[in-house]
């Protein structure tokens, strides 16, 4: 009996804990599946770390006003795969960045493509290099 509940126990602590991690990194609940856009802008800051690197573009909305829009995409490793680099995309550079829009209005975006400015395409994936 001692067995039994000592092993539901650790069920239980395990499957909660995995429900927990994988709430945090939702796509529905930062990301709409239905709306895509594109923003153009110049970079002001990259993290190029975990869980999701993250490009920070000012863009200049409709009234001339700037605006700091974050990209989101998969972790470094899987770009490293890719072959990204940490420089890939740097601070200073143009790019336009076309993806799911962030819900509720934020100004959030998840990457599906980006535009270099030489005209050269990335499209990060999440599993190795094709």
């Amino acid at each position: 009996m001692k067995l039994l509940l000592s092993g539901l126990i650790i069920f239980l602590v395990a499957f909660t804990g995995t429900g927990v991690v994988h709430a945090h990194h939702s796509f529905a609940a930062e990301f709409s599946y239905e709306n895509f856009g594109a923003r153009e802008g110049e970079v002001v800051e990259v993290h190029f770390v975990n869980p999701h690197a993250r490009i920070f573009l000012s863009v200049t909305n409709d009234k001339g006003d700037d605006e700091i829009w974050s990209a989101q995409t998969f972790p470094p490793q899987n770009l490293l795969r890719q072959g990204w680099q940490r420089d890939t995309i740097k601070v200073g550079d143009r790019i336009r960045i076309s993806g799911n829009l962030g819900i509720e209005n934020s100004r959030r975006l998840w990457i599906v493509e980006i535009q270099l400015e030489d005209g050269s395409i990335i499209q990060p994936k999440g599993g190795a290099a094709n």
